[in-house]
């Protein structure tokens, strides 16, 4: 079975933790307004990129070519995340597919509110869980910039390992590589 046949309808409900419930990013206005705030988020900005998504539009059209191609490429995509019982947005996270790393990568950008509360490790656990029974990947991949401790440290509370530094194309900017095997039990 294909990775695409796994791929959830796009407002389905995919994931959920005690705290938390991932749902696939779509087009919605709900949609891009969190991405265009996270893609527009300073230490984003600092630690990621410069995306030049400026208006709702230019997120849809993000959502759109990024999320929701990564949704049919490995069969989950990015997701928002937001708080059970709040229905907040604190950010997304997903599988990403890049034509310049060797396989899928775990994804993500939480807003300022939904940081340093393990969010982001709660949320991750989710999608490796995921990634492991659902699609059975083999392995995943995380880029981090060398600079960006705070994701380092969610990484390591993940279980991924530091493989290399690799090189985002196009810039000069240096990343470190992690991977983690999805065939060992976690």
């Amino acid at each position: 079975m294909s990775h695409a046949e796994h791929a959830p309808k796009p407002n389905a409900l995919v994931l959920r933790t005690p705290r938390l419930e991932l749902h696939p990013l779509t087009e919605s206005d709900r949609d891009a307004a969190l991405m265009l705030a996270v893609l527009n988020d300073p230490d984003f900005v600092h630690h990621v990129r410069d995306s030049g998504v400026r208006d709702l539009e230019q997120a849809r059209a993000a959502v759109r070519t990024g999320p929701m191609v990564y949704r049919q490429a490995n069969g989950l995509g990015m997701c928002r995340v937001t708080e059970t019982g709040t229905d907040r947005d604190l950010g997304q996270i997903g599988i990403v597919t890049r034509d310049w790393l060797p396989g899928a990568d775990l994804g993500y950008g939480f807003l300022p509110m939904g940081r340093g509360q393990g969010y982001a490790v709660e949320a991750g656990r989710a999608v490796l869980d995921y990634a492991r029974r659902v699609l059975a990947l083999p392995c995943l991949l995380a880029i981090v910039s060398p600079a960006n401790a705070p994701s380092q440290a969610v990484l390591g509370k993940l279980g991924f390992g530091f493989e290399t530094m690799t090189q985002l194309p196009g810039t000069d900017k240096a990343l470190q590589l992690y991977s983690i095997d999805l065939q060992k039990d976690p």
